[in-house]
């Protein structure tokens, strides 16, 4: 194909990826509008504006915990690949990560951020570990929601969301086989070699020879996968702590653990931009069983994730003063 097909099919795909986060952004607006007119508008800026500044920054200690630990997990990825960067890098570097993820209209902008602040001259490796650690990361994320949904089936008999998760951990365990395996990937791999479109085949073969590394260092990935329920538990506390701020004192802590990875898991799905409204409309479905008013689910749910949004500013400061090695 001639280098102006090739314009012509980049230009077709830039296109079509700007329609679509456009009207993911208009399903996101939509879907709020539609939560703040189901509910009493005044009720769900009243929870907001009301809200004890002290149990405000419980949670937001708990989401600060959470990055910190989310760049220890990835640390301890770049440690096993012998990049060398002391932490207050690796910490910055995930702040810009959490800014683009909030800021970029893209799902990959904070990935790709990561892969470009690690170390120019190891991208290949760089992206292996951001690659690892989004995979380890949802291996966490979906075993926490499937105990919860273990939970919910044993004890109030409810399946809806059994299947979507045993299917959601199968799929994730297994890429990682295919991914980690070496003996597996062979068979792909004379196949992905013949990919000449921006040598994607022999820098996928790179990046899998890069990955392969992580298959049998199960003391890294059992402390990654440790450090990922650790963070799906912070997940869970932060709201837990926004509502408490609130005032409402009587719906428990149990039923955050239970739904927040149900939520977590169903905000992957790419129906609006960075899951706005889509996490809100599930806040409202799943704790109405936990008897919470719908009003008090969305405010819950908006100041959790403002205040995800407020620690990412950090990073676009960062991103200005921050060089690039």
């Amino acid at each position: 194909m001639s280098p102006f097909g090739q314009f012509l099919i980049a230009l077709k795909k830039n296109n079509l990826k700007v329609l679509t986060t456009l009207l993911r952004i208009v399903i996101g607006i939509a879907l709020i509008l539609y939560l703040f007119w189901r509910f009493d508008s005044n009720k769900i800026l009243g929870h907001v504006r009301n809200i004890d500044i002290t149990y405000l920054l419980y949670a937001l200690v708990i989401y600060l915990l959470f990055v910190i630990i989310s760049a220890w997990r990835w640390q301890v990825l770049l440690d096993f690949k012998k990049f060398g960067l002391p932490f207050w890098r690796t910490l910055v570097i995930y702040f810009i990560a959490l800014f683009a993820n909030n800021f970029l209209p893209t799902t990959v902008g904070g990935d790709v951020m990561r892969v470009l602040y690690a170390k120019r001259e190891r991208k290949t490796d760089a992206l292996a570990t951001v690659l690892v650690d989004r995979i380890l990361g949802f291996v966490g994320l979906f075993v926490f929601a499937l105990f919860a949904v273990l939970y919910l089936l044993i004890e109030k008999n409810q399946t809806e969301f059994l299947p979507f998760m045993v299917i959601g951990l199968a799929v994730i365990v297994f890429i990682t086989y295919i991914f980690f395996s070496e003996r597996i990937y062979a068979l792909f791999s004379p196949v992905v070699q013949r990919i000449q479109f921006f040598r994607l085949g022999e820098r996928l073969n790179r990046l899998h020879e890069a990955a392969t590394e992580f298959g049998g260092a199960w003391r890294t990935i059992t402390v990654c996968v440790v450090q990922s329920v650790i963070i799906q538990t912070l997940l869970a506390l932060g709201p837990f702590f926004v509502l408490r701020g609130m005032g409402n004192v009587d719906v428990g802590l149990l039923p955050f653990f239970i739904y927040v990875p149900i939520i977590n898991v169903l905000s992957m799905i790419p129906i609006s931009f960075n899951a706005t409204g889509v996490r809100e409309y599930f806040y409202v479905v799943l704790f109405s069983r936990a008897g919470l008013a719908g009003d008090t689910s969305l405010a819950v749910s908006l100041v959790s994730f403002i205040l995800v949004v407020f620690l990412s500013l950090f990073g676009g400061l960062a991103f200005i003063l921050h060089k690039r090695k």
